[in-house]
């Protein structure tokens, strides 16, 4: 298998392909997007109930309206009690098993790529097996050191970049976490400012649909996505 980047990627042939993957899997990112955003707010308020945060917080709910900057203040010392640190770790954990989603959507556009029939199966193939524990304990290990690492400035940009195709690599390569990092790091070489321009087109277009009456974010949410993928597809040559 070669796992060699290629040299120079042209951004109007991945902003074309980009948009082709999107166009071809609206109804999967519109599932995905329903899926992903319902576990989301579903979780965090059970676990927002859960550890008591909800009634902490609703018995100050008047000084909304009275005295925001009390308000704020009663906010800061909920956020020091020991179950505000347990929510935290709890949301850790959550946000770890939801985004598994995002390998049935590269699985997906694979499918497109193959000309294979596509189902709804396919968004759960990051759950499958030992790619659950795999995808889980990845983005556990990435969201941990994000947390650190946004605390500090650029860091957490960093980060990002440095685990951009982490995924892709890990489930159509088979590689490990360290690995997709240092295969991640060619593929930033020689083709950072395109990969960058790209991600910022991806970013852009995510969140464009909240001005669609925020329906047409359930569709545009996936395209950061798309993105990885469509560069992962340019940069790497999958030889069996």
């Amino acid at each position: 298998m070669n796992r060699n980047p290629l040299q120079q990627i042209s951004i109007s042939k991945i902003l074309n392909s980009a948009f082709a993957y999107w166009s071809k899997a609206m109804l999967y990112h519109f599932i995905y997007s329903i899926l992903y955003l319902s576990l989301f707010f579903v979780g965090y308020y059970s676990l927002f109930q859960y550890f008591g945060l909800w009634n902490e917080i609703m018995q100050h709910r008047d000084l909304v309206r009275t005295d925001l900057p009390a308000f704020n203040k009663k906010v800061e010392e909920i956020a020091r009690l020991p179950q505000a640190q347990n929510f935290g770790l709890a949301f850790f954990l959550l946000l770890a098993l939801i985004n598994p989603l995002n390998v049935g959507l590269f699985k997906i556009y694979r499918k497109i790529d193959l000309k294979e029939p596509i189902g709804f199966n396919d968004l759960l193939a990051g759950y499958q097996g030992f790619d659950f524990f795999k995808f889980f304990g990845f983005y556990l290990f990435w969201l941990i050191i994000f947390t650190y690492a946004n605390a500090l400035l650029f860091l957490g940009i960093f980060w990002i970049f440095i685990t951009l195709f982490s995924v892709p690599l890990m489930f159509f390569m088979n590689v490990k976490t360290f690995e997709g990092i240092s295969l991640t790091l060619k593929g930033l070489r020689g083709n950072f400012a395109t990969i960058v321009i790209c991600m910022i087109v991806a970013a852009a277009f995510s969140f464009c649909g909240i001005l669609l009456c925020g329906f047409g974010f359930l569709l545009t949410f996936p395209f950061w996505q798309t993105m990885i993928y469509t560069l992962y597809q340019n940069l790497y040559k999958e030889i069996g």
